[in-house]
């Protein structure tokens, strides 16, 4: 019994050793939006990005961040751009024999639809 318990503190030492480090950003011109279009909000939207890996932090790709805007833009039917979002990142390091790495990517934003060329912009004065 006592090795158990020797192995169960040891175990607990470990995972609670593990670091975590935390960025977030928010972008308020997050889109490139066409001249002459209508924005409309579609209401507010959030999605996560989860990556693991063993002995070296995971990337995050282009192809990773289209994953995560998709994900987005899903909850919303029709929505084509997220605009004023922020982004959280959360990169979390478990020493367990190897080092294992957990990269968490947040996105929370408002997801909108965008009709380009229907601006009524008027004739000067």
């Amino acid at each position: 019994m006592k090795k158990h318990t020797v192995v169960l503190f040891a175990l607990i030492a470990v995972i609670a050793s593990s670091c975590a480090t935390s960025v977030g950003s928010v972008v308020p011109s997050s889109h490139y939006v066409y001249p002459n279009s209508n924005v409309s909000p579609m209401g507010q939207t959030t999605a996560t990005f989860s990556k693991m890996s063993i002995l070296f932090p995971p990337k995050f790709t282009a192809q990773d961040s289209e994953t995560l805007f998709n994900q987005a833009l899903a909850r919303y039917p029709g929505s084509d751009i997220v605009i004023d979002y922020k982004t959280d990142t959360k990169l979390t390091m478990f020493p367990i024999l190897l080092t294992i790495w957990k990269l968490d990517i947040t996105v929370t934003g408002t997801a909108a639809k965008m009709e380009v060329g229907k601006q009524d912009i008027g004739k000067g004065k």
